[in-house]
């Protein structure tokens, strides 16, 4: 095991952390998710229920992750990383 001085100066000598996605880019990333979100729960809820659409689970699947994706994105906006 390497002594812990040879360590800290490997570390020392990394570059610091860059996401991929920039920060700046979270409030939209939040805004356009959410929103199309919203919009993809609105379009099933006006959807008849008297028989089962094949299109159906596409599309919740679709809201799903759009709805998660933009509340990632939100919390990381307002400064809570998860």
């Amino acid at each position: 095991m390497e002594p812990y001085s040879s360590i800290k100066v490997a570390y020392n000598e990394l570059p610091a952390f860059k996401p991929l996605i920039p920060t700046t880019a979270l409030p939209t990333i939040a805004l356009v998710s959410l929103v199309l979100a919203f919009a993809l729960v609105f379009f099933m809820t006006t959807q008849s229920s008297r028989k089962f659409n094949a299109t159906e689970v596409p599309i919740a699947l679709l809201a799903a992750a759009l709805a998660g994706a933009g509340t990632v994105a939100l919390f990381c906006t307002v400064g809570v990383n998860v």
